[in-house]
């Protein structure tokens, strides 16, 4: 029988956060609360953390913010958060549902982690892509798993293209990061994610915390072509964002895929998380999908 729990909301940032900190896994690198404020603190929406309650007891937690440009609720953070979910105490699972019950406004909560037949049966908005190095010995071992013969000899061909250009890989040169922005607005336009209000700063925030950074930056022929950003939270290796001068060097995405599985592999990863969207090469490297679903009241 389902449990019965009370829903409050909470408003306050410091209550939030202490509620956030006692119930969240932080399984996932979206489940950081510091990573998420980043995110979050130069729009400074009003909380709507829905709070369950037994007995006076808080057993679970769906975070969400007022987004006072759009009108509606969202999760913590905003659109660029993935694996959403409410925290919940293992035994009060079955009460999940009570939470999106409880929302009377306007909500567009996205990118939700499919945690009980409750929340699978909501839309699929995208998928999330892994590949799962649990079993990997090294990024080569990856390919010969995933990929056939064929294939396989044309992706080291391109990769070999690149290395006889003698490439030089400095890792966490943090100036850099403002080139990995400009190389992505150069390639996207203006779908480049780095066109959104405050994410560059967000992003150099990020570099500020105490987070397993990996940011890699491509000289070649003496000039950088190319600057990718990556975080290791737990077992998992998040690759986030990446910019590179295509035009300049053909190849250079591919070899930049492969040399972020391969330090995936070697600081003992058990997954490589690439996100979401496929974006034209996560399908073509064979990476798992995890769906992520939404739920939209309007």
């Amino acid at each position: 029988m389902e449990k019965k729990i009370n829903i409050e909301i909470v408003n306050d940032i410091e209550k939030a956060k202490k509620i956030w900190n006692k119930l969240s896994p932080n399984n996932f690198l979206c489940d950081d609360w510091n990573y998420r404020y980043c995110f979050y603190k130069y729009f400074d929406y009003p909380l709507y953390f829905y709070v369950g309650l037994s007995k006076g007891e808080i057993v679970g937690l769906l975070p969400l913010q007022y987004n006072e440009d759009e009108k509606y609720l969202e999760f913590f953070g905003g659109g660029f958060m993935k694996d959403n979910r409410v925290f919940i105490k293992p035994e009060y699972k079955d009460c999940i549902k009570q939470f999106y019950n409880a929302i009377t406004i306007p909500v567009r909560i996205i990118h939700i982690f499919g945690q009980d037949q409750f929340t699978k049966s909501f839309n699929v908005s995208v998928q999330k892509y892994i590949a799962d190095l649990s079993i990997i010995k090294d990024v080569d071992d990856y390919l010969f798993q995933n990929f056939k013969a064929k294939t396989r000899y044309g992706l080291h061909k391109k990769i070999k293209s690149i290395e006889s250009l003698d490439p030089m890989i400095i890792e966490n040169n943090y100036e850099d990061l403002d080139l990995m922005f400009e190389l992505n607005k150069k390639t996207f336009g203006e779908k480049s994610s780095f066109n959104k209000p405050y994410r560059t700063e967000t992003f150099h925030d990020l570099l500020k915390l105490n987070f397993n950074i990996h940011l890699f930056s491509y000289i070649i022929n003496g000039k950088k072509e190319a600057v990718s950003f990556s975080i290791k939270y737990n077992d998992i290796y998040v690759y986030i964002n990446a910019g590179t001068n295509k035009e300049a060097i053909s190849n250079l995405g591919t070899y930049n895929i492969y040399k972020n599985i391969d330090k995936a592999v070697k600081i003992k990863s058990k997954i490589f998380d690439a996100g979401l969207e496929a974006l034209g090469w996560k399908e073509r490297w064979h990476l798992k999908k995890i769906p992520q679903y939404d739920f939209i009241y309007k």
